[in-house]
C-alpha cells in the first residue's frame, strides 16, 4: 500500500508530541510520509527574551523534517509572507499540490481557505474538545475553568470556518477531579494518536478510491449540529489577575470555582495578584500561585513565586511577608 504523504501544521508541546509519536511509531509511519512542517515563528521568550523555537520545530530539526514558518518565503507553498498582497494565494505551489493530506493541531493561526483544497484529502483537523462544543483557541482550558467531568478529541475535514467542518471521529475522556491543563494536554494527545493511528489503520473507509469518486467512501462524515456551537477565546496575561482583596475572599468563599479556574490557566498565564505599592520599598510586585490543591473542600496554597524570585513554599513566604 502507498504511503499517504503528509504535511504537519503545529506548534506547542503537545502538538510536537502527537508528531513525534508519528515519526517514532514503526506501525504508523510505515502507512505515512511526513513531507514537510509547518509551525509559528521563532519568539522572544522570559526575562531575557530569549529568541525560542516551538517545540514543534525542535522536533522536526531533531529528525531532520523540512520545516516552514512565517519568517521563510512560502513561494512553493502558496502562503503569501507578511507584508505580500493577496496574488500570493494564487500561487499553487508545489508543496501543498503534491501531497495527500494535511494534519493541523493546536498550529495558533488561521489556514486562508484558498488553501483547503491544495491537498488531495484537504485539511484534518484535530481539536481537542467535544465539538460543536468548545471551538476555537483555548478547548483544553475551557472545560477545566468550567468544571466539565467529561471532554474529548474531534477530528473535522476543515472548511473556511473555525472548527465548523464535518466529524470524520470523534471520542470524549473522563476528566480527573485533580487534573490541571498540562495533564488534559497530554491525555487529549494520548487519545488524539489512538484515534488518529485507528483511521490510518482503516484508510480505505475514509478516503475516496483511486479513481476519485467520493460516493464509494464506505465511512461517511457527519456534519456538526452548529445549533449547540459554544466558543472559547484566546487566552491572555490578564485573565490569571486577581486583585489581592478578592483574591483572599475566593479562596475562602469560592474554592471549587478558584480551583477550577487554577486548573484551566495553569502553568500560563497562570493566576497572579498584584502586592501593594512600597512592598520590600518598591513598586508593585507581581505574585503567582504556582501550586494550588482542593483537599475536602479546603483550598492549599502550596508554592508561590514573587516577580524576579524563585518559586518557594507558600507557608514560608507568608511567615516571613504575611501578605494572607
Amino acid at each position: 500500500m502507498k504511503k499517504l504523504s503528509i504535511a504537519y501544521f503545529g506548534s506547542p508541546d503537545f502538538a510536537a508530541s502527537f508528531l513525534e509519536k508519528l515519526i517514532i511509531d514503526v506501525s504508523i509511519n510505515r502507512l505515512i510520509d511526513i513531507k514537510f512542517v509547518i509551525t509559528q515563528p521563532d519568539q522572544l521568550v522570559g526575562r531575557k527574551q530569549i529568541l525560542t523555537p516551538t517545540p514543534v520545530k525542535i522536533i522536526a530539526n531533531k529528525n531532520k523534517l523540512m520545516i516552514f514558518n512565517e519568517n521563510t518565503r512560502f513561494e512553493r507553498l502558496g502562503i503569501p509572507p507578511k507584508g505580500e498582497g493577496s496574488h500570493w494565494s494564487e500561487k499553487r505551489g508545489i508543496e501543498l499540490n503534491n501531497i495527500d493530506l494535511a494534519i493541523v493541531y493546536a498550529y495558533g493561526d488561521l489556514i486562508p481557505k484558498e488553501f483547503l483544497t491544495f491537498p488531495k484529502y484537504g485539511f484534518w483537523n484535530i481539536h481537542p474538545s467535544l465539538l460543536p462544543k468548545y471551538r476555537g483557541p483555548s478547548p483544553i482550558a475551557a472545560p477545566l475553568i468550567n468544571g466539565d467531568k467529561t471532554t474529548g478529541v474531534t477530528i473535522i475535514k476543515m472548511d473556511d470556518s473555525i472548527d465548523h467542518g464535518p466529524i470524520i471521529a470523534q471520542e470524549s475522556l473522563t476528566i480527573d477531579k485533580d487534573d490541571k491543563r498540562p495533564d488534559l494536554e497530554k491525555k487529549l494527545t494520548d487519545l488524539a494518536y489512538k484515534m488518529f493511528k485507528e483511521i490510518m489503520g482503516e484508510r480505505t473507509k475514509f478516503f475516496a478510491t483511486p479513481t476519485g469518486d467520493k460516493k464509494f467512501r464506505s465511512k461517511p462524515f457527519i456534519a456538526q449540529n452548529h445549533k449547540l456551537a459554544t466558543y472559547t477565546k484566546k487566552l491572555s496575561k490578564q485573565d490569571g489577575f486577581i486583585e489581592i482583596s478578592k483574591l483572599k475572599n475566593q479562596i475562602s468563599k469560592n474554592s471549587q470555582e478558584f480551583f477550577n479556574l487554577f486548573r484551566g490557566l495553569t502553568p500560563w498565564p497562570g493566576l497572579w495578584t498584584l502586592l501593594r505599592q512600597g512592598f520590600e520599598g518598591q513598586a508593585s510586585k507581581r505574585l503567582k500561585i504556582t501550586d494550588l490543591s482542593l483537599v475536602d473542600g479546603k483550598l492549599i496554597i502550596k508554592k508561590v513565586q514573587m516577580e524576579g524570585k524563585n518559586e518557594v513554599d507558600f507557608e514560608t513566604f507568608n511567615k516571613a511577608y504575611k501578605i494572607f
